[in-house]
């Protein structure tokens, strides 16, 4: 029961994660705000472990490469998307696509193939994104185009990142914290500079929203959580878990932010979900 607790809080923080900046970009406050906020109050929050640990060995470029796919190059690129994309597609080209990422970089860098089950369900993946894709064609939008290719590349960031800090060899709250600081050391300067900021103007209620959500709960406690459902359940049946990211996704953007999916965002998100359950069925 601890385990499958662990492995839900993953899927709702995963979830809330593209609800939540969502609703922050409909806001007051612009994306650089909230990206302020994520690695100002988590680079914070992780700074005595940094402190404690230093870099862990790493040399300063591997520390920026670590910083900039796990930290400013993700984030950027998926606040982006979330600002020019609904959240649906949020859900599906960002988390949904994780695995399809993960394989083309391994195909890419190691030469590695997927196998039955998993090239199936990548497949289908890739399915899901063409269906995605077309719908953005259908409604004429560039911007829904740009939005969608800027989900894609923060798909490919945390891929990249997962791979870089697994042949690192580093635990995860290093890992976080090395990110967090760095980031939070490089992005914030430039903040500090950036003309138009909103983040004294908005209403105390949108900075605490998304300062808990967006600086606690996904630069910290996510860490811990999903660390955690990994050591009880192992990786592969927490990934099965996310699976069900983008068609909660989907729902709660209905209800939340009024978000209606068109017919092929849900044949999207629906082959997205299917192909992910289909690529991890028999993964070990």
């Amino acid at each position: 029961m601890q385990a499958i607790a662990y492995a839900c809080s993953v899927v709702v923080l995963f979830a809330g994660f593209v609800l939540v900046s969502r609703a922050g970009l409909s806001t007051a406050l612009t994306l650089p705000d909230i990206a302020a906020l994520r690695f100002g109050i988590g680079g914070l929050l992780l700074l005595p472990i940094l402190l404690k640990h230093g870099l862990s060995g790493l040399r300063i470029e591997k520390a920026l490469a670590l910083a900039m796919l796990g930290g400013l190059g993700f984030a950027m690129f998926a606040y982006a998307g979330f600002a020019l994309a609904p959240a649906a597609h949020g859900a599906v080209l960002l988390h949904g696509t994780l695995s399809l990422t993960t394989a083309l970089l391994i195909r890419v860098f190691a030469n590695g193939m997927p196998r039955g089950w998993q090239r199936a369900g990548l497949a289908i993946i890739a399915l899901g994104i063409v269906a995605m894709a077309w719908d953005g064609f259908g409604e004429a939008s560039g911007l829904l185009l740009l939005g969608d290719a800027c989900l894609l590349a923060a798909s490919l960031c945390w891929s990249g990142y997962g791979l870089y800090v697994k042949e690192l060899g580093l635990p995860a709250t290093r890992a976080a914290a090395i990110v967090a600081v760095i980031s939070a050391l490089v992005f914030l300067p430039v903040y500090a500079a950036w003309p138009g900021k909103m983040l004294f103007r908005a209403s105390m209620l949108d900075l605490l929203v998304q300062g808990l959500f967006q600086g606690v709960l996904i630069g910290a406690v996510s860490i811990f959580v999903y660390t955690r459902a990994v050591s009880l359940l192992g990786a592969a049946k927490v990934a099965l878990f996310t699976a069900a990211v983008p068609s909660l996704t989907a729902v709660a953007g209905y209800f939340f932010l009024g978000e209606a999916t068109s017919l092929l965002s849900s044949l999207g998100v629906t082959l997205v979900t299917l192909g992910l359950l289909a690529a991890l069925r028999h993964t070990p």
